[in-house]
């Protein structure tokens, strides 16, 4: 008898090759499908809800439910939008309070339009209507795939053309929230290809380099392995809703961003990195850019943790927009 068939009549053996084929079979295609089911797509059957995506997190309650007390104080100023982009439907809402200029909120990930609200009172303050709008996969609109900004940015030069076409609103400033300032960094390029002044202040906060890099941090902080779970990820969004998360990044077109954009992290975020957050300032051409780092705050819920100053912030950075090299640091 053969060594080899000695080895493969070992019971321990066996089972090892079992226990080996099964982590390879889990690590190379099911946890992939899982990450990309609860980050990616979303079922069409799934009822659609504005309601807070995540309960249990006591501090999103807390900005959810501020943002939409915040917004009942001008509901009967408030009009109901709709326009149909890549052939699905979706909505936003305009508060109209007949200023020259608009403000667009871009929530992250997950959350409905209800959610930007919470960050809208500085703009108003600085003579701003306000546009909210529930992203594709998100909210009451339709979609089945989020797509890191890449054509949610498409869908927001048509809200944008809406807003001019209807208001005749032709100065805007986009607030994007992480995937948000990645479509707001998206929006102005295309809208600058196209030979579109209209975008004239960018402000993100917790603003990613590339979907890669903070997925990578995600995974790190969960001490799993980055390959090759993350590139199938990748790769089934590449297969199913046609983007390539790879190569588009917001880091790609820091060398377009020609207007005043603001830059806000928090010093403590792990998926944003000051290193990286750094680097993306850096790449940035605008003579008028300015970055800070807040001391407190998670990802993406900075202001959370300081509102007051949070708003100071910003609002400091809309008056000086036109100023010489306006720099903030933090």
């Amino acid at each position: 008898m053969s060594m080899s068939a000695i080895t493969l009549n070992n019971p321990w053996v066996i089972a090892t090759i079992i226990f080996v084929a099964v982590n390879v079979i889990v690590l190379f295609f099911v946890v992939p499908i899982v990450i990309f089911c609860n980050t990616i797509y979303r079922n069409p059957k799934k009822k659609r809800t504005r309601e807070c995506t995540n309960t249990k997190d006591e501090e999103q309650m807390r900005m959810f439910e501020e943002g939409t007390t915040w917004a009942k104080q001008y509901e009967d100023i408030t009009e109901k939008l709709h326009i149909v982009s890549d052939g699905l439907n979706l909505y936003g809402e305009y508060i109209n309070l007949g200023f020259d200029k608009c403000a667009i909120i871009l929530q992250g990930r997950t959350e409905s339009l209800l959610y930007s609200y919470y960050f809208a009172d500085v703009y108003v303050k600085n003579g701003y209507n306000i546009l909210v709008v529930d992203v594709r996969a998100h909210g009451l609109s339709d979609g089945k795939y989020q797509t890191a900004g890449i054509k949610e940015s498409d869908d927001l030069v048509l809200w944008i053309k809406l807003i001019n076409d209807k208001y005749a609103i032709s100065d805007f400033a986009i607030h994007g929230i992480c995937v948000g300032g990645a479509t707001a960094i998206y929006t102005y390029v295309k809208l600058k290809n196209e030979g579109i002044d209209w975008v004239k202040t960018l402000v993100t906060d917790g603003l990613f380099q590339s979907y890669y890099e903070i997925f990578k941090q995600n995974f790190k902080m969960r001490k799993k392995p980055v390959f090759p779970a993350l590139h199938l990820v990748f790769f089934l969004t590449f297969i199913l809703a046609k983007v390539r998360l790879f190569s588009e990044t917001p880091l790609k077109y820091m060398g377009n961003i020609d207007i005043p954009i603001l830059l806000i992290w928090s010093a403590k975020d792990i998926f944003c990195t000051r290193s990286k957050c750094e680097e993306l300032y850096e790449a940035c051409v605008s003579k008028y850019k300015g970055i800070y780092f807040f001391p407190e705050g998670r990802h993406s819920h900075v202001r959370s943790s300081q509102e007051v100053k949070y708003d100071d912030v910003v609002g400091t950075f809309l008056q000086q927009r036109s100023y010489t090299n306006p720099r903030l640091k933090g």
